[in-house]
């Protein structure tokens, strides 16, 4: 059985459909700040190094030898040479030579 409603019951009813959705998000509200931070621009370097060429591993083995969990653990210093590091990787990798401690890329 069909039941017409009058445009009164049509727009109540809108308006509790409405009401029981979740509110839209503004653009404000979408996903957080970008850290503009010297340090968190490193940190992005080297996770979109590693990332274009698939060399997480380079992260987990330098990670490995200064005995930090995580990027955010290393030091400045630290952070610096790795960035450093997976610059020379990227550079080797398009002349297609090797990095003094790395094997020979053949």
């Amino acid at each position: 059985m069909l039941v017409a409603l009058d445009p009164i019951a049509l727009k109540t009813l809108a308006i509790e459909l409405a009401a029981a959705l979740p509110p839209v998000p503004t653009e404000n509200t979408i996903g957080s700040p970008l850290d503009l931070s010297p340090r968190a621009k490193k940190i992005r370097s080297i996770q979109r190094i590693a990332d274009a060429h698939g060399w997480h591993s380079a992260i987990t083995h330098f990670l490995d030898m200064k005995d930090a969990y995580y990027l955010s653990d290393l030091s400045e210093p630290q952070l610096e040479d790795l960035l450093g590091r997976m610059h020379g990787y990227v550079d080797a990798a398009e002349m297609g030579c090797s990095l003094v401690d790395a094997l020979p890329a053949y």
